[in-house]
């Protein structure tokens, strides 16, 4: 990605100077005839966070690939074994997008056959270990090493694919930030980044104009939420209790939204530290 950071000066229709960011012009080009872009606006076209839409129908997708094609993948089965299955969030999406493909469970249950194998292994070693001991206030070796085989070696698949899509997408949004059709799209007012993914693209860019525009968006429409909510929490007074209600009666859920991510979009590795991932 070739973001210099220097300003660039274009000519307005009344003679104004406009500074634009210095993206190649034939990079951002090209990316608009890719499917990055297209998964771009699709994430724009949704209200709330576009970063979670694009995330959560990515997921999606690779879950549905997985169960349509992949059951019998040994490279699938060795991360599956890795993080001793899915994380609770995406293993119950998984039966969701399994029930939506007429499927009576045999593709999870496929999944699983050599994970449940595997696990019974494990706990008949120990079973037989004779190292065993029965003192006690001490851990027995066989139970210390089944611990050490058991912990999962790596994070859920799915979360690790969520993760590389959520890096790449928070790098689309710096590297189109100078076009129109983007700013167009972002700038509208159903449009707002969760706190999550924001920071997510804060720390995609070193362009001081970049962070500036995504900067000045974010403040501008936090304060359209905040008073928003605040008029809503006025009119549970019993003064305003008949005044109208519009669009601040869905901004506590906005602000839910902001803090915690889109319903469906889990980013558990959001609380792993960098030494553990």
């Amino acid at each position: 990605m070739s973001n210099a950071g220097k300003p660039l000066k274009s000519e307005t229709g009344r003679g104004q100077e406009v500074t634009m960011f210095d993206v190649e012009e034939n990079e951002v080009i090209r990316n608009k005839r890719s499917i990055p872009w297209s998964r771009l606006e699709e994430g724009l076209h949704a209200n709330g966070c576009p970063l979670c839409e694009i995330v959560e129908n990515a997921c999606r997708r690779h879950i549905h690939s997985l169960l349509y094609e992949y059951v019998n993948d040994v490279s699938v089965r060795k991360k599956l074994h890795a993080s001793f299955g899915f994380c609770n969030h995406h293993s119950w999406l998984a039966t969701d997008i399994e029930l939506e493909m007429k499927s009576d469970g045999q593709h999870l249950g496929t999944l699983h056959e050599s994970l449940i194998k595997a696990e019974l292994r494990h706990l008949k070693e120990v079973s037989t270990d004779k190292r065993i001991t029965r003192k006690k206030k001490e851990m027995d070796p066989a139970v210390q090493t089944l611990l050490k085989r058991i912990v999962p070696e790596e994070m859920c698949l799915l979360c690790s694919s969520s993760m590389h899509t959520e890096e790449f997408y928070a790098s689309q949004f710096v590297l189109m930030s100078s076009d129109k059709d983007f700013r167009s799209l972002f700038e509208i007012d159903a449009i707002l980044l969760c706190r999550p993914h924001f920071l997510s693209i804060m720390r995609e860019t070193r362009d001081k104009l970049v962070v500036d525009y995504f900067l000045n968006q974010q403040i501008m429409k936090l304060e359209r939420l905040n008073d928003q909510l605040n008029l809503f929490l006025d009119k549970h007074d019993v003064r305003f209790q008949h005044e109208p209600r519009g669009i601040e009666q869905s901004s506590w859920l906005k602000v839910l939204e902001h803090f915690s991510c889109k319903r469906g979009v889990d980013r558990l590795w959001g609380f792993i530290s960098p030494s553990q991932q």
